[in-house]
């Protein structure tokens, strides 16, 4: 699993928010495209009910989950601690109704065997063309972590 620092990691996940946001990605075919030229990413895809439907190499690696362990699952439930649920709930139903996400930032999500790894984390929603329903995407880069001596 590749870890970042900081600052490259927020100027990453920020890069690919606001291209979201400014419509570089008109198609899921070109934002599907960006992710595979970009496998150091971690991204899971889920619905407007936390229902993962994409869950990628890196994913795997940083979170400790295979996919067949966590399509049709709440990833809510599922990578994050019991306090920060109440908002990402609140964060994904207002995404939905407004299209907006949160800032993207630094947290502490749970890898699959109940240890904390600390991401920079940045959230997108898509409507695209003819769909009936949002996508959301959770796009995260493992932080480097001060090794004690």
């Amino acid at each position: 699993m590749a870890e970042f620092s900081f600052q490259d990691a927020k100027t990453i996940i920020h890069a690919i928010c606001n291209a979201a946001e400014n419509n570089e990605f008109p198609t899921r075919k070109s934002f599907m495209d960006m992710l595979e030229a970009n496998p150091h990413l971690a991204v899971q895809g889920y619905n407007a009910y936390a229902k993962i439907f994409y869950w990628n190499a890196a994913s795997i690696g940083l979170y400790g989950y295979r996919l067949d362990e966590v399509v049709n699952k709440n990833l809510i439930e599922l990578i994050l601690p019991p306090e920060m649920r109440a908002f990402a709930r609140d964060m994904i139903s207002n995404g939905a109704k407004t299209g907006k996400m949160p800032e993207a930032g630094a947290c502490d999500l749970l890898k699959s065997n109940g240890e904390y790894v600390t991401v920079y984390s940045g959230h997108i929603v898509f409507q695209w063309e003819h769909a009936t329903s949002p996508e959301f995407y959770c796009i995260d880069l493992a932080l480097q972590t001060e090794s004690v001596v």
